[in-house]
């Protein structure tokens, strides 16, 4: 029982997020406008077009929409602190426990239009 009482508490807190910096940019306000993108990353024209920032991923307990408005609330002040101007869904996985109940997560990938080239700096 008491087992149960604390994955009911746990569900209750809703979406775990974990967000991952692959680039640094500079930060954009909280409720910045992000497009939403559909991206193919197995193109050379992908690197050559986006600058990829980092990820924003949400751990959830039930099978999630990723443009539901509650998933974007979530999202949005994540990626525009991370300097995005959009976002691609990288992944949506849901499962199914054999006891029906479900489980997903989303991976969101946030992007820039590509910089011009960085001159090195020193290390």
């Amino acid at each position: 029982m008491r087992m149960m009482t604390m994955l009911l508490a746990l569900a209750a807190c809703g979406p775990a997020i974990s967000e991952t910096t692959m680039m640094k940019a500079e930060r954009r306000e909280a409720n910045c406008t992000l497009e939403l993108v559909q991206v193919d990353i197995t193109q050379v024209s992908f690197n050559q077009t986006w600058d990829v920032l980092g990820y924003v991923t949400l751990h959830d307990h039930e099978a999630a929409d990723p443009v539901a408005e509650e998933n974007r609330k979530l999202v949005r002040p994540r990626a525009c602190a991370m300097g995005g101007t959009s976002i691609a869904i990288a992944m949506a996985t849901t499962t199914t426990a054999p006891n029906g109940q479900q489980g997903g997560g989303l991976m969101y990938m946030v992007l820039r239009p590509k910089a011009a080239v960085a001159t090195p700096s020193a290390f």
